[in-house]
């Protein structure tokens, strides 16, 4: 949310947190996207049968980059 008020130094102060906090989230979703991945290429055949995976979905999924959902 951005606040609205006369002075214009108090907008852009709000805005730079919403974006900081923004930035922060996004690194954390890229973070954990990795070391779950990094955990599913590192599963074999019968672990990734137990939770639902084939081979070559996991190995798909884990050859992605962080930043692609």
């Amino acid at each position: 949310m951005v606040a609205i008020t006369k002075e214009a130094g108090a907008f852009v102060a709000t805005r730079r947190n919403h974006t900081a906090t923004s930035l922060l989230d996004l690194a954390r979703t890229w973070l954990k996207r990795h070391d779950l991945r990094q955990k599913l290429a590192g599963m074999d055949a019968h672990m990734l049968r137990d939770i639902g995976w084939t081979v070559y979905d996991a190995k798909r999924e884990a050859a992605k980059p962080f930043w692609k959902a």
